[in-house]
C-alpha cells in the first residue's frame, strides 16, 4: 500500500538484474501510453539531491504513488518468479492486492496498470483528509468512530488506522490523547478506505468493468474479508469498489497465512513494513 514509496525504489535491482529492468521498462512504457509521461524519471531521477527531492515530492501525490508502487512490486515479483520462486498464496495491502490479482491472471498487465493509474487519479481528486495509526484493537476503536472517522486498516490485533476528514481525525486524536493514548498521524493528505472515497467508488467500478477479467490462477487473500478470494469476487467490479471503500483486514490475512505451519513469508515491495507486521502477529512464533 501507499506510504513506502520513495525515489530510487529498486535502483540496484534495476541496474544489476535484467529481468527486473525489463519489467520496469515494460510497465513504464505501458503507463506512458496511459499517462502521457515516462514515470522512470520519477522512479530513477538524476543523482543530484535536488532531483531526488523533487521526485520524492511528486511521488507523494497518489496519482504517481499508485502506479509506481505497482511497477516496483510487480517487477520484483517477476524477478523472484524468474528465479524459480513460486507463490503458494499471496496477500497484498490495499494497492498490493492489484499486484497479486495481476500476477494471478485476474487482470492482464496493461489492464491492471490502466486501473491502477485511474484509481490514483480518482483518489487524487478526493476531498482532503487525514489518517492516524493507533495501538488499539478494532473493538476498542469503536467509541472513537463517533467523530466521523472510519477504520481504514486493521494491521494487527492491537494496531489500526483511522481515516476521515481532518476535523474528525483531530477530534479522535484529542479524545485518544486525553486518555493517555498516543495516536501517530500518517504523512498523507487523503483518507483512503473511508467515506471520503464514496464519490469515486462508482467510477472505479466502471473502470474495472471495462477490462477483461478471469478467475485467479494463483490463490490470494482478500483485504475485504481476510480470507481467500473467490473466483466470483475476483472478477466482480463491485468487489473492487468495496475494496476501495472498506477496511483493509490485513491482520486477518496474516492469521490465515500463519495458520499453516512452516510457511515462509516473503515481502515483495519497497521496505519491510509488512514483514514487521507479520513478525508482531501472535501466530508468528508458532509458524
Amino acid at each position: 500500500g501507499g506510504g513506502t514509496q520513495h525515489a530510487n525504489m529498486g535502483l540496484a535491482l534495476y541496474r544489476d538484474h535484467p529481468v527486473f529492468r525489463e519489467e520496469v521498462d515494460r510497465c513504464c512504457a505501458l503507463l506512458e501510453n496511459i499517462l502521457g509521461e515516462d514515470l522512470r524519471a520519477l522512479l530513477y531521477p538524476a543523482p543530484e539531491a535536488e532531483a531526488e527531492a523533487e521526485a520524492d515530492a511528486r511521488l507523494a501525490r497518489i496519482e504517481y504513488t499508485q502506479p509506481l508502487l505497482f511497477v516496483a512490486e510487480y517487477a520484483m515479483a517477476r524477478l523472484w518468479m524468474a528465479r524459480g520462486v513460486r507463490p503458494a498464496l499471496m496477500l497484498g495491502h490495499s494497492l498490493g492486492e492489484y499486484v497479486a490479482a495481476c500476477l494471478a491472471g485476474v487482470f492482464r498487465l496493461e489492464d491492471a496498470l490502466r486501473i491502477v493509474a485511474e484509481r490514483g487519479r480518482l483518489m487524487q481528486s478526493m476531498q482532503p483528509g487525514a489518517m492516524t495509526a493507533i495501538a488499539l484493537s478494532e473493538a476498542e476503536l469503536q467509541p472513537f468512530l463517533a467523530t466521523g472517522c472510519d477504520i481504514a486498516a486493521i494491521n494487527g490485533e492491537q494496531l489500526c488506522v483511522l481515516a476521515g476528514p481532518l476535523a474528525a481525525i483531530e477530534a479522535a486524536e484529542a479524545r485518544m490523547s486525553a486518555r493517555g493514548l498516543l495516536p501517530r498521524r500518517l504523512l498523507v493528505s487523503i483518507a483512503s478506505h473511508s467515506a471520503l472515497t464514496d464519490p469515486i467508488v462508482d467510477a472505479l467500478r466502471e473502470v474495472v468493468a471495462g477490462v477483461p477479467r478471469q478467475a485467479p490462477g494463483i490463490p490470494f487473500l482478500s483485504n475485504v474479508t481476510g480470507r481467500p478470494i473467490t473466483a466470483q469476487e475476483a472478477v466482480d467490479p463491485a468487489y473492487w469498489a468495496r475494496h476501495l471503500r472498506g477496511t483493509v483486514r490485513f491482520a486477518d490475512g496474516l492469521a490465515h497465512l500463519l495458520g499453516t505451519p512452516g510457511r515462509v513469508l516473503l515481502e515483495v515491495g519497497p521496505g519491510e513494513t509488512l514483514s514487521g507486521l507479520a513478525r508482531q502477529h501472535p501466530l508468528a512464533a508458532s509458524a
